[in-house]
């Protein structure tokens, strides 16, 4: 909104008679600025209106990917019947469905080692020099120990700095309450291939002998499918049970298997096409508000009854009607069928049990509705055609609909600027033949004064 006010600074110099006449004729000429201003702040509204629809559309948009086919729609639940045991994911794309029983007699472990008994961690010193170890392969590999690093402490910080892919820490073993520090020495990789010869010490100078007292060999994981005993050298094994990753953390009982089921997840099904109807409820919500009006509602900065809105409402609508009536033998039809109606209000509401319902008893029939063959039939292949055809870049209806209004505020801020160089032309001119107006009325006025005093001064005394 524009400010008809007069700048002190302009009247400077004109009588207040003259100045009040300036500021009449300057906020006349300003009024047709005031009018274009008016008409910008309007069609903003509604532009910017016309945004928040087109992101509530490329909301939608966004989702549609994930239920439009009817393999994007199915989801595979992995469960165990103890987690502490086994965990895992499904690949959706090949799991095995079913349940699956499996026994785990050991895990894959790397080789640890375990040096004999000192009093303290932190004191007694084991004396200069290296410990070295082999690899499986056979490569040999040595940590130098120096007098400073010559204590329990000293040599497990030695090790886990060299990072040679051994880790080592300080336990407190009480079983021997004098002597119940030990060093532990272990690899961080697992399975047999990993297997390394523990490690030989050379040190001198020492207080205590310093040796390996206790030792475990690398293994692999043992695992029982099916009747068959397999190794494998890692805790993840991703190819014994088809689309399946198990991620083993214990052991089983000996013949007490553990079951895992891999089924189709309705309940990440439904979460996905609660949030379908949500975002599609965000766009027919808004449709229903702009077109929300009565008496005193300002059309001019809504978009109620606009074109674009009206036809973005009818092609959802349309989609939403997507159905098999009259096709024998199948079970879901329309979208009612699953729970999902549209109300009186215009907007969907969604039965989540009734959905679960459909999809726990006929899940095929349920995904052929909505994801038909991801192309020319079936409810998201049509929504996402649609929403195309309202919110894509350029071509699309609302898309179009905002570039237009764009184009008449591009228009309307030309008109301005020329406008206000008219009436800046025209309020400097108005100045200039004021103030000259006005120097003429104040020569008239001095000329009037003089006069005045001539005849004054030629008029004879009356006592004279």
């Amino acid at each position: 909104m524009p400010d008809l006010s007069v700048d002190q600074n302009q009247v400077s110099g004109l009588s207040p008679e003259f100045a009040r006449a300036y500021q009449v004729s300057v906020q006349a000429e300003r009024k047709p600025i005031q009018a274009l201003e008016q008409q910008k702040e309007k069609l903003q509204e509604k532009v910017n209106l016309l945004q928040d629809l087109v992101s509530r559309a490329d909301g939608l948009r966004q989702i549609l990917p994930s239920l439009g086919t009817p393999f994007a729609m199915r989801e595979i639940s992995f469960t165990s019947d103890d987690p502490k045991v086994i965990t895992g994911t499904a690949d959706k794309s090949i799991a095995d469905i079913g349940k699956h029983d499996l026994e785990i007699s050991q895990l894959a472990s790397g080789p640890s080692a375990l040096t004999n008994r000192f009093p303290d961690p932190n004191e007694t010193h084991i004396g200069t020099g290296y410990l070295t170890f082999n690899t499986k392969n056979g490569d040999t590999q040595e940590i130098f120990i120096d007098y400073d690093n010559s204590t329990l402490e000293g040599i497990a910080r030695s090790v886990n700095q060299a990072k040679m892919g051994l880790t080592a820490s300080v336990v407190n073993d009480v079983s021997d309450p004098e002597n119940s520090y030990r060093l532990l020495i272990s690899s961080s990789q697992v399975g047999a291939q990993n297997d390394v010869n523990y490690p030989e010490f050379y040190f001198s100078g020492g207080e205590e002998d310093f040796f390996i007292e206790e030792k475990k060999d690398a293994g692999n994981a043992v695992i029982k499918y099916r009747g068959v005993q397999v190794e494998s050298p890692t805790n993840e094994i991703k190819d014994l049970i088809p689309g399946a990753v198990l991620n083993l953390k214990g052991v089983t009982d000996s013949g007490r298997p553990i079951t895992v089921t891999l089924e189709q997840d309705v309940p990440q099904t439904t979460v996905k096409v609660k949030d379908l109807v949500d975002k599609t409820n965000q766009i027919l919500g808004f449709i229903q508000e702009q077109n929300a009006v009565d008496e005193k509602t300002d059309t001019s900065r809504t978009l109620g009854g606009d074109y674009a809105l009206r036809l973005a409402e009818e092609r959802i609508r349309s989609a939403l009607r997507e159905n098999f009536l009259g096709q024998p033998g199948r079970s879901v039809q329309a979208l009612s069928d699953i729970g999902i109606q549209m109300t009186r209000k215009g907007t969907l509401t969604f039965d989540e049990k009734k959905f679960t319902a459909a999809l726990e008893k006929n899940f095929d029939d349920v995904v052929a509705l909505i994801s038909g063959d991801g192309t020319s039939f079936g409810v998201i292949p049509k929504l996402g055609r649609a929403i195309a055809s309202l919110s894509a870049p350029g071509t699309g209806l609302l898309s179009s609909q905002k570039k237009n209004f764009d184009n008449q505020i591009q228009t309307i801020n030309k008109n301005i600027d020329r406008t206000e160089k008219i009436a800046e032309a025209k309020a400097k001119s108005l100045k200039e033949s004021l103030s000259r107006a006005q120097a003429a009325v104040q020569a008239l006025q001095s000329q009037g004064g003089a006069i005045a005093n001539s005849v004054s001064s030629a008029i004879p005394s009356v006592n004279s």
